[in-house]
């Protein structure tokens, strides 16, 4: 073999190695760019499952917290009508425990005002009546 023939063999070798050399960084580079855009993809769905279920989570409490409000309404208007109904129920008994009570106030004091006059079997008259209406 003659040294122009192994010249132009290695310069051959050069021209298909740099060729090699090219088509291995761009399949690199290709590979690098899909690699990145299937991360991407990948984040972005991960993302979105993660809004996704901070959303549901929010509105699961959001509706939890809404019922719960309205049964505590609820439960306190059931309470108010009780006692209302209680209060109607025992309005008489209530209104004569009180009248009876400042009546008896009434008379101790009239009696306590009237000691040593004439009017002292008058205001005992009046506290036992007081009593016992």
């Amino acid at each position: 073999m003659k040294l122009s023939e192994v010249f132009s063999s290695l310069l051959s070798t050069e021209d298909q190695a740099v060729e090699n050399v090219s088509i291995a960084k761009n399949e690199a580079e290709r590979l690098r760019r899909k690699s990145r855009e299937s991360f991407e993809d990948e984040r972005k769905k991960a993302l979105d499952a993660a809004r996704a279920n901070a959303r549901e989570l929010v509105d699961g409490a959001r509706q939890r917290g809404e019922k719960e409000a309205l049964d505590i309404l609820n439960l306190g208007e059931s309470e108010r009508k009780k006692i209302i109904e209680l209060f109607e129920r025992n309005v008489d008994k209530i209104m004569t425990s009180l009248a009876n009570e400042v009546a008896e106030k009434y008379a101790a004091r009239a009696a306590e005002a009237c000691r040593g006059t004439r009017f002292t079997s008058d205001a005992s008259t009046a506290k036992e009546k007081a009593r016992t209406a």
